[in-house]
């Protein structure tokens, strides 16, 4: 059997020569509760995104808007509509290309947007460690088994809208044998005080019905002056049959803020080509506290 994605399908819908919309619609519902005791259960409209995408032979453009509720795990705290992207690109070579806007990072083996991701949450390794959206300009070189990414941001992390603290990213990345992807990023930020920056290294390799990945992130001077630590994952993903999948996920927090060790199984249930219901159980053990968190979750998703 070929390979089963684990994510739910998303097929672009055309509206004009060379333009096209996509987009997907999160429901959710969550539980968790800290030391046996119930802190938070919600359910929501979580996430809609709609993303128009343009494109001929050397010019690209993409602008996404989205809206996530102020639970979400990962995105803006406050909630609300949001312009994600809006980058314009071209295409100086069949193997080089740039360009310039508002886009997201490149460093990180989880995705941002949940539509695609493996499993329900980020992982603590991921969440609020990754970079994530940014204004500047980005060149990608890609070969036929190596390429290298550039670019220079209003600020990595801050996205700030100015140059008075610019941010930098470059990742190598190579594809040495079929299914094997292997990145290797860098990202920093200048400051008035320090500079934050992170090291991120994953590999990731999909045979037939199984993905299997793992990632480690090494940060220094994240959030103060002298605050290092590192962050590790571990992510495995089979496909039982066409239409039910499951992820388990291990990943490890090791920092001078927090320690924290969490274990997630979430199986999917492929309804159609546009939609999936994915669902969860996460336990997270914080050293610092000693507390304990575990979630219940699912999600109807669907892409369009």
């Amino acid at each position: 059997m070929a390979a089963v994605a684990s994510v739910t399908a998303q097929a672009e819908i055309e509206l004009a020569e060379g333009l096209s919309l996509q987009g997907f619609l999160d429901v959710s519902a969550s539980s968790s509760d800290v030391d046996g005791k119930d802190t938070k259960s919600t359910a929501e409209l979580s996430e809609f995104e709609i993303d128009l995408l343009y494109g001929d032979d050397s010019i690209n453009a993409q602008v996404d808007l989205n809206y996530r509720s102020a639970g979400r795990d990962y995105g803006p705290g406050d909630g609300g509509v949001d312009l994600e992207q809006a980058f314009v690109g071209f295409a100086v070579s069949d193997q080089f290309s740039l360009k310039a806007g508002k886009f997201l990072s490149s460093i990180g083996y989880e995705s941002y947007d949940v539509n695609t991701l493996n499993q329900f949450s980020h992982a603590a390794s991921t969440a609020g460690i990754y970079p994530g959206f940014h204004t500047g300009l980005a060149g990608v070189y890609s070969g036929d088994t190596f390429g290298v990414y550039g670019s220079v941001v209003d600020g990595t992390w801050s996205a700030d809208g100015d140059t008075d603290d610019l941010g930098y990213e470059v990742q190598v990345f190579t594809s040495p044998a079929e299914g094997l992807t292997i990145k290797l990023g860098y990202a920093t930020e200048s400051g008035a005080v320090y500079d934050k920056s992170m090291v991120n290294l994953w590999a990731g390799y999909s045979v037939d019905s199984l993905t299997v990945a793992a990632e480690y992130s090494s940060l220094e001077d994240y959030g103060a002056a002298g605050a290092d630590g590192d962050a590790y994952m571990l992510m495995g993903n089979y496909a039982f049959t066409e239409t039910f999948n499951t992820t388990l996920r291990y990943a490890h927090v090791d920092a001078d803020w927090a320690e924290i060790d969490e274990f997630t199984i979430s199986p999917r249930f492929v309804i159609s080509d546009s939609v999936s219901v994915i669902t969860e159980y996460r336990h997270r053990d914080y050293d610092v506290g000693g507390a304990d968190e575990d979630l219940l979750a699912a999600r109807v998703l669907y892409s369009f």
